[in-house]
């Protein structure tokens, strides 16, 4: 494999986590924004509702595809490059593992509130 293709690639492995995350804040801000657009304000606002329910879906699925990125991080560690010293290696490897953590608690973060409180009140 190429140097420069395998540069590419261990990057986009190791901000994989922080893309699903960026996906999961535009689809939750956007997903609850475009509902009361639409919906206008729930008659009955109360925390079990249909905008509730799909945004907790997506961040139900989006949680999912990160725990699948942190089973492939555990159960295949990313490859050195041939002319890689090894401490550059378990530094890529640890950056990886920090940046899925970092991406489970801020999508924990982002979700918490958008689950917990009542949508489109006007």
């Amino acid at each position: 494999m190429r140097p420069a293709l395998f540069s590419i690639l261990m990057l986009l492995r190791m901000g994989a986590g922080l893309l699903v995350w960026a996906s999961a804040f535009v689809m939750l801000y956007a997903g609850h924004a475009l509902a009361c657009q639409w919906l206008g304000p729930l008659p009955d606002v109360q925390l079990l509702n249909p905008v509730t329910g799909v945004l907790a879906a997506l961040a139900l699925l989006h949680m999912v595809a990160l725990g699948a990125l942190g089973v492939l991080w555990w159960r295949y560690p990313a490859r050195a490059a041939e002319d890689e010293p090894p401490r550059t290696h378990r530094f890529r490897q640890r950056t990886e593992g920090l940046l899925l953590v970092v991406s489970v608690v801020s999508l924990i973060w982002l979700a918490i509130p958008l689950l917990v409180t009542p949508p489109c009140v006007a």
